[in-house]
């Protein structure tokens, strides 16, 4: 009864809820804490993951890369980041109305190991204009005995099922 007794004070010392379960003698049930009771879960924190405040830093300094590109070229190169997405677009060129106008517009998806490319270059002379969709392109780094390399894959021909 000893043991008994001193796990109906000890439940009721704390006040929690309890298990009931029958003692080796076959008499009355005796009241024990569960262990949910005595640890509760451990509080979800609430802030991103650290794969996600990397992902955010990491676009944040693209993009400050990309306003400094373009301040420094006087509005001739501007690079947006977009690293939730793992995209980027990048565009080379001025508008001026007058002159020689040289556009090219690209926009990159990172994925597979390689980027994505689509682009679109406008030309122009004074009032005339040109503009070209351009195929899209896969570039992929590659290694030949060594050597680091950039591999360009371009779809001549592209046949959908």
């Amino acid at each position: 009864m000893g043991r008994c007794g001193f796990a109906v004070v000890f439940v009721l010392g704390l006040g929690l809820s309890s298990v009931a379960f029958a003692d080796a003698s076959g008499s009355e049930a005796v009241k024990c804490p569960t262990f949910t009771h005595l640890w509760p879960e451990v509080p979800t924190d609430p802030s991103p993951s650290m794969e996600d405040q990397i992902t955010d830093h990491l676009t944040e300094l693209g993009n400050m890369l990309g306003g400094h590109m373009n301040v420094l070229s006087d509005h001739m190169l501007s690079l947006k980041v977009d690293g939730r997405h793992n995209s980027a677009k990048l565009h080379v060129g001025n508008g001026g109305e007058h002159f020689l106008r040289f556009n090219l517009d690209t926009d990159w998806l990172f994925a597979e190991g390689k980027a994505h490319v689509k682009a679109h270059l406008g030309l122009g002379l004074g009032k005339h204009e040109l503009e070209l969709k351009l195929p899209d392109m896969d570039v992929i780094p590659d290694n030949y005995h060594g050597q680091d390399l950039v591999q360009v894959n371009v779809s001549v021909l592209e046949r959908r099922f």
